[in-house]
């Protein structure tokens, strides 16, 4: 299980990816933390459904021809998966209001794409 340090530092450091200006991010600026994440999950029970989705988003990043219709739903998707996965963190500690905060910046993210 990760530890509650790695875990902010996962969280921080995807907070940073996600809060970058949009114009000065490419879609690699994600990937290294994604794949940091995808090792995580793997290992945590009841993640498999935000684990294909993370998957899933990865497979976007990479393709020639993003499309950002579905890139957006998919982000959404996770966003709504991780407020899920944050219930399970229970109420002690900070993890699962960060995990909130991803979430809403997920959204955010998802719905900038679907408006470009």
């Amino acid at each position: 299980m990760i530890s509650h340090e790695q875990s902010t530092e996962l969280l921080d450091a995807t907070m940073s990816v996600l809060e970058e200006n949009i114009a000065d991010t490419t879609p690699q600026s994600g990937k290294g933390v994604i794949d940091k994440w995808l090792v995580e999950l793997r290992k945590t029970e009841n993640a498999t459904d935000i684990t294909d989705t993370l998957e899933r988003v990865k497979t976007q990043l990479e393709s020639d021809q993003i499309n950002a219709d579905e890139l957006s739903e998919l982000l959404s998707t996770l966003a709504t998966q991780t407020t899920e996965f944050s219930t399970l963190m229970g109420s002690e500690g900070d993890i699962a209001p960060r995990l909130e905060g991803m979430a809403s910046s997920l959204r955010t993210l998802a719905g900038n794409l679907s408006n470009s």
